[in-house]
């Protein structure tokens, strides 16, 4: 939405933008894990284990990856820290890759026990 949208958002049939909407997509997106904003970026992750970068403009820079460890699925929502964005899978990994343009996984880390909600980060 642009800000200061009001009033009947709706879209005509067909199309994917107008005055009050930037864009829109009606393909199927995550069931649990909300998409992370970040510096005009939409990072969204799927159940299964896709991560994709959509900027809120539709300039360059989109992607669409399956992550290199999946296991049972992700349910938390992505969170961001220092450059990072971070994954949470269900059996208790925490896939950590660069927010920008391209992808690029920089590590796993085995948490040793399953991860369905969203951690809480801390600079403590």
């Amino acid at each position: 939405m642009r800000p200061g949208a009001a009033g009947d958002l709706t879209l005509p049939g067909g199309r994917t933008s107008s005055d009050a909407v930037v864009w829109s997509r009606t393909a199927r997106g995550p069931y649990m894990p909300t998409p992370l904003a970040l510096d005009g970026i939409l990072y969204v992750l799927g159940n299964n284990g896709v991560f994709a970068r959509v900027p809120a403009e539709r300039r360059r820079g989109t992607y669409r990856q399956r992550l290199p460890v999946i296991g049972s699925g992700y349910s938390a929502s992505p969170v961001a820290a220092d450059g990072r964005i971070y994954l949470s899978g269900e059996d208790g990994d925490i896939v950590a890759i660069a927010a920008g343009p391209e992808f690029r996984h920089l590590a796993t880390s085995p948490m040793g026990e399953p991860l369905m909600a969203t951690p809480a980060l801390s600079d403590a």
